[in-house]
């Protein structure tokens, strides 16, 4: 496995400041503009990865993890709650697919959600309709049909709104 810290020449726990500028020390005399030499073009990307992925925190932490534990592979899953393998102290996980990281859940999920979905639009939509029934056609003295319509409108309405701006909500998860 490659070691951008040994690539750019700094240790582990440098700070941003020090990747960038280790990165441009390098690529001052890497640059395939400064030198022509084919080595010094291979050795330029090589920075310029190892600099793109030190200089993100985000990947960095999972770089940090594949070099901890002498991952090859390019991609790392993880995920809170029960692991298959992680290192003392560690965060997060590592596993040998996305299927075991993800085992599944989303499907059901999805499906649960869009009947539940359903069931609560045909409930608002019948107590709507239910409440304009009594309102018009069959009026009861004892009945108060609008406390009925009052609630169909509303849970209607706020699942259709729901509906509609379902992206941005499941975006905040």
């Amino acid at each position: 496995m490659i070691n951008y810290y040994q690539i750019l020449g700094i240790s582990p726990n440098a700070h941003q400041y020090e990747v960038r500028q280790a990165f441009r020390e390098k690529a001052k005399s890497l640059h395939p503009d400064v030198n022509s030499d084919e080595k010094a073009h291979e050795d330029f990307k090589k920075i310029n990865e190892a600099y793109q992925v030190l200089c993100n925190q985000e990947k960095r932490k999972i770089y940090d993890l594949r070099l901890k534990n002498r991952v090859p592979s390019q991609k790392v899953y993880y995920r809170p709650g029960k692991v298959k393998y992680r290192a003392k102290g560690d965060k997060y996980a590592y596993y040998d697919s996305e299927h075991e990281a993800n085992p599944g859940f989303e499907k059901v999920e999805k499906y649960f959600d869009f009947i539940l979905f359903l069931t609560l639009l045909i409930a608002g939509s019948f107590a709507l309709i239910y409440g304009l029934y009594r309102l018009w056609l069959e009026p009861v003295e004892e009945i108060n049909p609008y406390p009925g319509i009052l609630m169909g409108l509303v849970v209607t309405a706020l699942m259709i709104y729901l509906w509609k701006n379902k992206k941005k909500y499941s975006e905040d998860k």
